[in-house]
């Protein structure tokens, strides 16, 4: 076996962002046409010089590349003068289920965190903390010995010492995780007072910019990534019907949102409620005309496929022109195709890997889909647009239709187009218009 192979492998891990100064990481503005780390710092500006905050809904398909963008935001935010406050809200929340009381418990304990870690910070106020900890002992009515035991058997005992704040409230985060009758509870108290969550973070808020002040003048900023990992009936829940109440947090926040919302939401809608930013594909192919591949997009992929693995692994230099196109313009595809080939490869990557690689996560995506959906992928495909209704928000989500550039266009991932299913559909809803244009 090629060791060389092996060594590439453990560089396409699709689910790790990218961090600043990674060296493969790939400049994509261009071929996205946005630069969403600009965007973002002139709403923050622009909302300092309006003396409010700027509360920030980010959407985008998951594997969009994301996180890795945040990752950039986060950077210049510090070097502007930001206290970034950043969480992976279904890896530090519970995964299955969040609500807008969880996501206050989440950002006190990212803030009371960050004042315990930073040795440059004074702590937060004693007083002001012994408020906001009573209050949430109060309404709770959570033990002490619960607390204890719930990061006990967590084995968060083992990182260190915390707060009484920074332990009540990892405490009630994990008993937010078990099954049970505690677990509703603990949901039902903490938001049964909205107005008076809201305040008490307000409360250690402005302790905060005061003690901060001297190496992050600019204050907090929040980023919740990944709250598109849940349902958006879930999240349109959390965070749109509670907008009035997130909306009243004195910090900058930004919160990463599924991009069906954008779509026909549930509920309230995003524009209406937060300022709206989005992270399209990489559009590999132009709107109407998808044997017309954008060249600047397909050579921004190939790059990014060899700066993890060498141009000399491949078998020829087509493959990677392929598995680019495959992917859609979808980062996290991308990634997946490639690690998917280079196990199926031994000595360099041919055009047998390639295929099967692409077998495998067409598969994947494919599983989720009804002959319903791949007449609606048709009628998309050759549309380009996408009806905003619980089918459409499915097909999004899933990645099967994909968002591109400011133009606000769909697609279909480029993975399914040789699906007989959708080569079926395609050919009905041809004939379909060619019967009604016949009339």
């Amino acid at each position: 076996m090629n060791e060389r192979i092996v060594e590439a492998i453990g560089r396409c891990n699709p689910d790790e962002p990218l961090q600043p100064g990674d060296p493969r990481w790939c400049d994509f503005d261009q071929a996205r046409g946005t630069n969403l780390h600009s965007r973002i710092a002139r709403r923050l500006r622009g909302a300092e010089s309006e003396n409010r905050y700027s509360h920030i809904a980010l959407a985008g398909h998951r594997g969009s590349g994301k996180s890795t963008e945040l990752a950039r935001i986060i950077d210049n935010a510090r070097r502007d003068g930001y206290l970034p406050l950043y969480a992976v809200v279904n890896e530090q929340a519970d995964p299955n289920e969040i609500g807008f009381g969880d996501l206050f418990l989440l950002m006190l304990r990212l803030l009371d965190d960050a004042f315990r870690q930073d040795e440059r910070i004074k702590d937060l106020p004693a007083k002001t903390v012994k408020i906001v900890t009573d209050w949430f002992r109060d309404v709770t009515r959570v033990e002490e010995k619960e607390v204890e035991r719930a990061i006990e058997f967590s084995g968060q005992a083992s990182l260190g010492p915390t707060t009484p704040l920074g332990k009540l409230l990892s405490g009630l985060s994990l008993l937010r995780k078990t099954t049970g009758k505690q677990r509703e509870e603990i949901r039902q108290a903490v938001e049964k007072y909205p107005d008076q969550l809201r305040k008490n973070l307000n409360l250690l808020l402005e302790d905060a910019r005061q003690l901060c002040r001297e190496y992050y003048p600019r204050g907090p900023l929040f980023i919740l990534d990944n709250l598109d990992r849940y349902t958006p009936e879930m999240i349109s829940q959390a965070v749109l019907t509670n907008s009035d109440l997130l909306n009243g947090i004195a910090a900058h926040t930004v919160f990463v949102v599924p991009i069906p919302l954008l779509y026909n939401p549930p509920g309230e809608t995003v524009e209406d409620r937060y300022e709206p930013e989005t992270l399209p594909m990489l559009t590999i192919f132009e709107r109407g005309n998808p044997d017309n591949i954008n060249q600047l997009t397909l050579d921004a992929l190939i790059e990014s496929i060899h700066r993890r693995v060498a141009p000399d692994l491949f078998a020829s230099p087509d493959l990677p022109a392929r598995l680019a196109f495959l992917s859609g313009g979808c980062p996290r595809d991308l990634m997946r195709l490639l690690k998917e080939a280079l196990l199926e490869s031994d000595d360099k990557i041919d055009e047998r890997a390639v295929n099967r690689a692409a077998s495998l996560v067409r598969g994947e995506m494919a599983r989720k889909l009804t002959l319903k959906h791949y007449d609606i992928l048709a009628r998309t495909f050759l549309d380009t647009r996408i009806n905003p209704d619980e089918d459409g928000r499915f097909l999004l989500y899933r990645r099967a239709a994909l968002e591109y550039n400011g133009e606000r266009w769909v697609g279909v991932h480029p993975l399914l187009w040789d699906t007989p299913e959708f080569k079926q559909a395609l050919l009905n809803a041809r004939r379909a218009r060619r019967t009604v244009n016949q009339r």
